[in-house]
């Protein structure tokens, strides 16, 4: 299931270096009367760019339709075949056209990938590593950022369509690989229970526990499911609307503010506008900095793998948090001090590394994992859809704003967009500490509980501990009453 997550991260990575390719411009640019040049004029690569992200938000809807009809492995093998004639049609060199449908098909194949592999890792994870394979999905997706920065520094040299055709068409290994996986890994079990499959559940969840399929382990995991699944299905059909009802609306706004905090804390800025700022800013090598940035991204997502179960969601934002909003406060003072000088040049360079070596273990992980995790099994499917979407969409208007506020030519802010970057991140961390349980621990009725029961965020923590002796105690208990019932 990692692989999908390559995908997504490469995209993000790969289409500044195809827009800066000299043959791409020559190809889809238009002729300037002045000079004789060609270049990209500010419409095409505003569609080129965001209509990316259109197909995303129609691929999150498409999967929260299709999702629980076709199964997870079916939606991940649409999302396989829209990737991979996407790609085709991104890689063919036909008119504008056909690129535009190309990206349209490849966002609506992430939508679906970003909406379902998380479902599938909630759907077959247990209480004590959700948040690590969570983290192992992040992984990938920084390594996809790190390998698609690589690439398109490699054919960069490249004066003909190779400097972008081999970078787009990378990715068709990519849509395979999706559709390998679709096609070998098991359905997840509480879809082939609302199906009434319940052997081949059976199956499913002997091949994740790695347990005998008749053991007991998998049989009560499929009764606790099959049980869960129909007292949900006794309240009627679900519906969007029921996500914003009831103690279903405290998860829904839940996933969104994460939705929103973990692009609003400056991640999108270093990512999708780096280089150029770096550029602006008379940084040497910007470019190889970026690449430094992508492999910090990469390399510090790793540790969260251990930390985001050890230390839980909570700490894991509040102290990420703090790093991240102190290294753009002293950014924005040295510059503040020292404009255009060395010593701020150098802080703007350490501020985005420390920043982002902060962020990836902490808001890079936990921002995926609150977006995912609180949901009931009953709304999991609709509640992740509506938010992805959300976090899709924040995205790009980050991504298209953030031009405005820094360019000399706008607002100008330059460096002193440090500063801005600090307010969010105060104001993230604030929030974190208010509104964020912890989770970490909990099984998805613990969870379910915790809200219907409306435990603040900032006692979570210890009503967690409390729940989980209270399980142990009561299975000891049960333990000790089979044992003298044999005895």
């Amino acid at each position: 299931m990692s692989r999908p997550v390559t995908t997504i991260g490469y995209d993000s990575g790969y289409l500044n270096g195809v827009l800066g390719s000299k043959e791409f411009v020559h190809r889809y640019g238009e002729m300037d009367i002045e000079s004789g040049d060609r270049y990209l004029t500010p419409w095409t690569r505003s569609v080129f760019t965001s209509l990316l992200i259109v197909g995303t938000i129609l691929g999150c809807i498409l999967s929260a339709v299709l999702s629980d009809r076709i199964g997870r492995r079916g939606s991940l093998f649409l999302a396989a075949v829209s990737y991979t004639i996407g790609v085709a049609l991104q890689t063919s060199g036909l008119p504008a056209t056909a690129f535009i449908i190309g990206r349209v098909l490849l966002g609506n194949a992430i939508g679906i990938i970003s909406n379902v592999v998380p479902i599938y890792l909630m759907d077959c994870s247990s209480e004590t590593n959700r948040g690590r394979l969570m983290a192992m999905y992040l992984q990938f997706l920084t390594s996809g950022n790190v390998l698609a920065c690589g690439i398109s520094l490699g054919t960069s040299q490249y004066t003909d369509s190779r400097g972008w055709r081999v970078t787009i068409g990378f990715q068709l290994l990519f849509g395979i690989l999706i559709g390998i996986g679709a096609c070998s890994c098991p359905e997840s079990p509480a879809v082939l229970v609302k199906w009434g499959k319940l052997d081949l559940a059976k199956k499913s969840f002997s091949i994740l526990k790695n347990q005998p399929i008749e053991g007991s382990e998998v049989q009560a995991a499929v009764t606790d499911l099959q049980i869960s699944l129909d007292e949900e299905q006794a309240n009627g059909d679900v519906s969007f609307l029921e996500c914003f009802k009831g103690t279903n609306l405290r998860r829904t706004l839940l996933g969104l503010a994460m939705a929103f905090f973990t692009i609003a804390t400056g991640i999108t800025f270093w990512f999708g506008y780096g280089t150029t700022f770096f550029m602006a800013t008379d940084v040497t090598n910007p470019y190889l900095i970026s690449l430094v940035l992508a492999i910090t991204n990469c390399v510090f997502t790793a540790p969260s793998i251990y930390l985001i179960e050890k230390l839980g969601r909570r700490d894991c934002l509040l102290w990420g948090g703090a790093i991240m909003a102190l290294t753009q406060l002293l950014t924005g003072i040295i510059h503040s001090a020292s404009p255009s000088s060395t010593a701020s040049r150098n802080m703007l360079v350490a501020g985005a590394v420390i920043f982002i070596a902060a962020y990836a273990p902490t808001w890079g992980v936990g921002g995926w994992v609150i977006m995912t995790e609180p949901y009931s099994n009953r709304l999991r499917v609709y509640q992740t859809a509506i938010v992805m979407a959300c976090y899709w969409t924040i995205q790009w208007l980050v991504g298209f704003v953030t031009p405005y506020m820094v360019d000399a030519t706008a607002g100008n802010l330059g460096v002193n967009v440090a500063y801005i970057w600090f307010g969010t991140g105060v104001v993230s961390v604030i929030w974190a500490y208010f509104y964020v349980p912890e989770l970490a621990g909990l099984s998805i009725l613990d969870v379910d509980t915790l809200f219907e029961e409306g435990v603040p965020a900032r006692r979570s923590k210890a009503w967690g501990r409390q729940r989980i002796v209270i399980e142990s105690t009561e299975h000891d208990v049960k333990d000790d009453s089979g044992m003298n019932t044999k005895m």
